[in-house]
């Protein structure tokens, strides 16, 4: 017992002081000390400390096992207070899954479409259709079965569907290819929220597939930021991102607004926009016409080719053929067009536009040319806004960048009161030269 308690008490760096018997210095041994000994001298020998203790054994602890302790304690206590997320079983595709695709618990049957549907008028009433249609006095108030006749023929069952289930759920997802047919029924069942997501998902989704479509949909059921996003997007796409199948789609009010505006980008002279409206026109009479893009140029110019043959003297305009497309071409920028004399001789070979028009331009443009030479003409003291961007040059340009694609640039309209005003449209900026006296300098410089 001496022993243990010796060899529990030993600090752990003093040498071993108690020999066996027989070793060390005179070959004496030190008695081992008892309990009582040890309590008697007082001491504690506990790792790193010697003090003086007045029980029989020490219980001393270090300052890290304390420290340790009371973190294991903190720690212990912040996972206490810590809340666990468990993602539990969501209310909503309970609802959806039970009430609407189970049909559990229905009291009112719905019928369209050679579908039907097993629903729930509390429900229901979240659509404004249906909350006049079971709070008025109509004979549908108190009926359980509801045949709805659908007047729209862009509505599909699928569409259905979709509306229905957006009134037991939360969120919908739309397919962009389904989206016209969903924002008809939502239209119909006067689904406000429905509505609202089918625009924000158009608009997110506007391509040279979509737009013309999307187009004429938010016209049809008022969404008037989804029309103003397709007409923007054709603006700034429509001569950059030309294609057979959207050309064919692109209505003359629509392609009407697009010529009009100042704001249409234009790569890259006001003479590609006329080729473009020429190809445009053919596919609007030619709608069977399946080809490529690069073709499409040449199989204009030979069917326009043909008829001039049988036009005796007249321009395709004037024909009863060429009349719809008249408001269109009437937006054509001619004088940016005649300035250019391998443009004025194409435009004169294809006898598209009535002579009427060319001649008007080359009058005004040779007046204008005499004022500025041999007048003190310096044009207009105040400047017109609308007159401005109704007559300047839409002109855009490619620009390298050393390392990187070309970027596109289109003149801003406002930049050429130089040519506008002082030589009343007539002067083209050449694309070798620079205009001189701080005037705009040639896009691709």
């Amino acid at each position: 017992m001496g022993s243990l308690s010796s060899r529990v008490l030993r600090h752990p760096g003093r040498a071993r002081a108690q020999q066996e018997p027989g070793s060390g210095a005179g070959g004496s041994a030190r008695r081992p000390e008892t309990e009582r000994d040890a309590a008697g001298h007082g001491f504690c020998y506990c790792a790193g400390k010697r003090k003086r203790n007045s029980g029989a054994f020490c219980h001393c602890h270090s300052d890290s096992e304390t420290d340790e302790n009371e973190e294991e304690g903190d720690e212990q206590q912040r996972l206490l207070n810590t809340p666990r997320r468990k993602k539990l079983k969501s209310t909503s595709k309970y609802i959806y899954q039970t009430l609407f695709l189970n049909g559990e618990n229905s009291d009112i049957k719905i019928c369209a479409l050679g579908e039907e549907w097993s629903l729930h008028k509390i429900y229901l009433c979240q659509s404004g259709y249906f909350s006049s249609m079971f709070s008025g006095s109509w004979k549908e108030s108190s009926m359980n079965n509801i045949e709805l006749e659908i007047p729209d023929q862009n509505i599909d069952i699928e569409a259905l569907q979709v509306a229905f289930g957006s009134l037991y759920r939360d969120d919908v997802l739309i397919k962009p290819s389904q989206v016209i047919a969903i924002l008809a029924a939502a239209c119909m069942l006067q689904l406000d929220g429905l509505i609202q997501q089918c625009g924000e998902t158009m608009k997110e989704t506007i391509n040279v597939k979509t737009v013309c479509g999307y187009y004429t949909s938010a016209g049809t059921y008022g969404l008037d930021s989804v029309k103003k996003k397709c007409l923007e997007w054709l603006l700034n796409n429509l001569m950059t991102h030309q294609n057979v199948e959207l050309f064919k789609e692109l209505s003359i009010n629509v392609m009407k607004q697009l010529i009009g505006s100042s704001n249409l980008f234009v790569m890259q002279v006001e003479m590609d926009v006329y080729t473009a409206l020429k190809k445009w026109m053919y596919l609007k009479l030619v709608p069977s016409w399946n080809g490529s893009l690069k073709q499409l140029l040449t199989e204009t110019d030979v069917w326009f080719s043909k008829r001039r043959k049988d036009l005796e003297g007249m321009t395709f305009l004037e024909t009863e053929q060429g009349k719809p497309f008249v408001s269109v071409f009437r937006h054509l920028r001619l004088q940016y067009i005649i300035s250019d004399l391998a443009s004025a001789r194409i435009i004169e070979q294809d006898s598209l536009v009535p002579s009427e028009w060319l001649a008007s331009v080359y009058k005004q443009q040779w007046l204008a040319m005499l004022r500025a030479e041999q007048d003190s003409e310096v044009g207009p003291q105040e400047i017109n806004k609308e007159e401005l961007e109704g007559n300047s040059m839409r002109c855009g340009r490619k620009l390298a960048k050393d390392g990187e694609e070309q970027v596109v640039m289109n003149l801003d309209s406002r930049l050429l009161i130089f040519p506008l005003y002082i030589c009343c449209n007539f002067l083209y900026i050449s694309p070798e030269k620079k205009t001189e006296n701080n005037h705009p300098e040639n896009p691709e410089n």
